[in-house]
């Protein structure tokens, strides 16, 4: 199996020397963890957050920009693809760590996860990771201090010096651009949710349009939810299943089949008290189609939903 630490880690370095092009602050913890600033100070921008969710799939997915239209107004998208998406999208792409650590928290994803056993993240899937070097990204106002750093080293079993930390708020371009790149890390998680075997999923395209910053990390992470749960678009084919599970699997994929679903995300989020209370069931793309690879039959369901979208977009969706 390959080693996805290690190849997040050649990918990373092989951006260090292009940072300035995109607009990344990196520096060296006193205790030797690797810090790459995607927008706490930095600039950052769309292609770092590229960066970052390429990074984040271990180098077993792309991700790219193109406009599409909203209401009449051309609005900016990401599309993710992988011939992996297991690996890439699930295993590491997923934001399986909520890290809090003393005062400092942050929704950690990439395939330092698979490092840190708590977390169990391969169990299921018959994947067990061991590594050297870890690689971390972080959904976080702030970048973590020396404690933190030694902390998240020895969560993953590896030393300070061997693991790398990125870092991006949810409201910077960065942040709100590597969101939007998890539409196929969306729907594989509904599926997993579903009882689906995720090994059968054979490849992957996801799209989703992006939020655009608010100043405030809350409110962000409203709008980019709603950007997921109204507006993205989820497509996969498979191996080895029937038409009668892929068609009502599909049914029940969409965002809209949850009964949390109609309000703003930071509405649902305020009223339920915490992202634990909320129907696990609304964290899934707005549309599905599957795919079966023997049959070449297609299976579809649920749609954007472009009231509620232009609303995020445009700002009047947290009333």
């Amino acid at each position: 199996m390959m080693n996805l630490n290690e190849r997040a880690w050649e990918e990373l370095h092989q951006t260090i020397d292009r940072r300035e092009q995109f607009g990344i602050h990196f520096n060296q913890a006193d205790c030797g963890t690797l810090l790459f600033d995607f927008g706490v100070r930095a600039a950052g921008g769309l292609q770092a957050g590229l960066l970052m969710a390429k990074i984040g799939m271990s180098g077993l997915g792309s991700a790219r920009l193109e406009m599409g239209e909203v209401g009449g107004i051309h609005w900016v998208w990401v599309v993710t693809q992988s011939d992996h998406p297991l690996d890439a999208c699930y295993l590491s792409q997923a934001a399986h760590w909520p890290v809090e650590m003393g005062k400092y928290r942050a929704m950690g994803s990439g395939p330092a996860c698979l490092l840190n056993k708590r977390l169990e993240v391969g169990k299921g899937f018959a994947f067990s990771e061991t590594s050297e070097r870890a690689v971390l990204i972080l959904e976080a106002p702030a970048l973590p201090d020396e404690d933190v750093c030694i902390s998240l080293a020895t969560a993953c079993g590896v030393k300070a010096e061997h693991l790398a930390v990125l870092v991006a708020p949810t409201s910077s371009l960065a942040g709100s651009a590597q969101i939007a790149a998890r539409s196929v890390e969306t729907g594989l998680h509904k599926l997993r949710q579903l009882g689906f075997d995720l090994h059968k999923a054979i490849s992957g395209v996801g799209r989703c349009p992006v939020a655009a910053p608010t100043g405030d990390d809350l409110t962000s992470l409203g709008k980019t939810n709603d950007m997921v749960i109204f507006a993205s678009s989820f497509w996969l084919s498979v191996k080895e299943t029937t038409d009668q599970e892929l068609s009502e699997l599909v049914k029940a994929l969409p965002s809209s089949t949850s009964p949390g679903y109609g309000k703003p995300f930071l509405q649902t989020l305020k009223k339920a008290g915490g992202f634990y209370n909320i129907d696990p069931g609304l964290f899934a793309p707005a549309e599905a189609t599957l795919v079966d690879l023997t049959s070449g039959h297609v299976f579809h369901a649920g749609q954007i939903d472009q009231i509620r979208l232009v609303q995020a977009l445009k700002g009047s969706s947290d009333g």
